[in-house]
This record gives C-alpha cells, structure tokens and sequence, in this order.
C-alpha cells in the first residue's frame, strides 16, 4: 500500500520550513549589514588618518633639529633629507639694522650620489668636517624601511577592506594587514627614538662648544597613527569573532534544513 498523503503533506512542511529559514537568513543578513559596513568604514578613516600621519613624518625634515649658536644656523635631520637654515639673513632692504630672523630651508637629499661622495671623502678629517660627520650620525634606513613596510601594509589592509563586505576571507586579511602597519610603525619610531638618543647623535660638537640635538614631535604622529592602525585591527578583529560565531549558532538550523531535506526525498519513495 503506497502512502499517497503522506509525501503531499511531507512536501509542504519542507516548503515552510525552507522559506520561515529564508525569511530568517535575509533579516539576519539584512540586521547585520548596516552595522558591518559602518564598522569597515571606521577601520578605513582610522587607516587612512595612519597613512596620511605617516606620510606627513616621513616628507618633514624636523625629526631632529639642533640650534649651532655659533654659526647661527639650525640643522634639520629628516629621514631622507638633510636641512640648515640661518637664523639671521640681512633683509631685501640691504640695511644693517634689519634682519630677516628665519630663513627658508636648504635641503640636500641623503641619498644624493654627490652628497655621500662629500661625506665619504671628508669622513676621516672630523677637526676640519664636522658637518660630515655629523651628516654620517644621522642615516635612518632601518628606520625607512620600517616606515615603508608599514605604508605597504597599510594600503594593502585599505585595498582588503573594501572587498571585505563581498568576501568573508578579506576581513581576515584586513585585520591581518592592519595589525602589522601597527607593528612595523612601532619597530620604526623605536629604532629612531634609540637611535636619536645615542652620545654620538645626540650632541653636535662646535668649534667653542658643544650643542644638543633635540627631537621634533614627528615621532609622536608616526606613534599616533600605528595607535590607529591598531584600532582598525582590532575592530575588524571583534567583528570577524562576531560574524564566525553568528555563523557556528547559524548552522544548526542549516544542518537541520539539509536533514529535513534529506529525508523529504528518501520519505517521497517510501511505501508499505
């Protein structure tokens, strides 16, 4: 005897169920879509406030400035350039009386071909070359390099986060890419603020006396924005836990759905 009802009545309960865990899907999906993409959008503006600080840093010449009395001029050390203002300039009016306090800066590059020859060849006189050996205290390439990466990782992180409301396996990786910006970031300010802090680069030595080479604020924006970085990682971090454990209470009711399904097509050929 063939169960004619059965299957009939068996077909629409599947048909309920499947569409009540539809119903159920879209308003999860649709609950969770606004607040997930709000929290990539903050993790974005907090990459981008950490690119834009870094880039700021590493274009300004004033991590290190030292005020030479004696030759009344201010030497600024940057990461790549090398720079030296005089403090008192005789103004436009060619009057004695009249001086222009700050001129502009005179900038050379560190990694000026001429610039290193000057430096190698002068190197050994450090009596009569000072100013090349003080050059020689103040190469950063660790420090560069950090910088760099940190950049690199940055804008990789900026890159995944965009993709990341299409594909689940971005978010991973924006959070990945975030938290290494931070510790690049970090390993270079490190690098500088021991570096800087050195007898041989802390102190100029002059010609009559002896002058302290103080270290400009940048060091402190390149830190602010790896605390950014960090922020963003950490975000994105807590909302992948949380989209992971929506998904593990989620698949009870998926694996239950495929049971019932299952059995709709095994219970649609059963007979007595």
């Amino acid at each position: 005897m063939h169960l004619r009802g059965q299957p009939a009545v068996t077909a629409h309960y599947q048909q309920n169920h499947l569409n009540n865990y539809q119903q159920q899907q879209s308003e999860t999906n649709a609950g969770r879509s606004c607040p997930q993409l709000a929290l990539i959008l903050i993790t974005l503006f907090l990459l981008l406030t950490a690119v834009i600080l870094a880039v700021i840093a590493l274009l300004n010449p004033s991590w290190q400035v030292v005020d030479i009395r004696e030759f009344q001029a201010e030497h600024h050390h940057g990461l790549y350039t090398d720079c030296t203002r005089a403090e008192r300039n005789p103004s436009p009016s060619r009057r004695l009386e009249s001086f222009v306090e700050k001129s502009p800066l005179h900038c050379t590059y560190k990694f000026d071909q001429h610039a290193l020859d000057n430096v190698e060849a002068q190197i050994h006189d450090i009596d009569s070359n000072a100013a090349a050996a003080e050059a020689e205290h103040h190469q950063f390439y660790a420090v560069l390099i950090c910088m760099g990466l940190s950049l690199i990782a940055a804008l990789f992180s900026c890159t995944m986060g965009l993709c990341a409301p299409c594909t689940p396996g971005c978010a991973v990786l924006h959070s990945t890419a975030s938290f290494f910006a931070f510790l690049f970031a970090v390993v270079a300010a490190s690098v500088f603020f021991f570096a800087a802090h050195r007898v041989d680069s802390r102190f100029v030595v002059g010609l009559v006396g002896t002058y302290e080479v103080n270290i400009d604020n940048l060091i402190l924006k390149n830190l602010i924005g790896a605390y950014h970085a960090l922020r963003s990682s950490t975000i994105q971090a807590n909302q992948t836990a949380a989209c992971l454990a929506r998904r593990e209470q989620m698949a009870p009711l998926a694996g239950h759905w495929s049971e019932s399904r299952n059995e709709k097509i095994v219970f649609g050929k059963t007979t007595v």
